[in-house]
């Protein structure tokens, strides 16, 4: 399921930082947590996927989460401004993955350092 323009919407996008919004109506919110919502990690993950995509131009399978650290819960109702930063993004031979490093802040505090990577899918988008 795709979640850019419904669960997150791009405010800004340039080579290494991307800024969102998150949609504090999309129903996610409403099973995760009733009445207190967090971001689920799984959707962070599926984000970082779509994020990628759009970078490098091509569909992405995520092959490896090497890391992935929540230091702090991400509320679309506290926090819904998220800035994603990539610290490096490495395409290894033969050409065929990517790793991204980097963290997801929240009114300017870091609450999600991740290392993961994607395998690239033969359609592009």
């Amino acid at each position: 399921m795709r979640l850019l323009d419904k669960m997150f919407i791009l405010v800004s996008d340039d080579d290494r930082q991307v800024i969102l919004r998150l949609n504090p109506s999309h129903p996610i919110f409403q099973m995760h947590f009733p009445g207190t919502p967090i971001t689920p990690g799984t959707c962070l993950v599926q984000m970082l996927g779509e994020l990628l995509e759009r970078k490098v131009g091509h569909k992405l399978e995520l092959k490896k989460i090497v890391n992935l650290k929540f230091i702090r819960p991400l509320s679309p109702e506290e926090s819904p401004l998220l800035t994603v930063v990539f610290d490096s993004l490495e395409t290894f031979p033969p050409l065929d993955t990517i790793c991204a490093k980097g963290i997801i802040t929240a009114n300017e505090q870091v609450a999600t350092k991740f290392s993961v990577i994607f395998k690239f899918q033969e359609n592009s988008l």
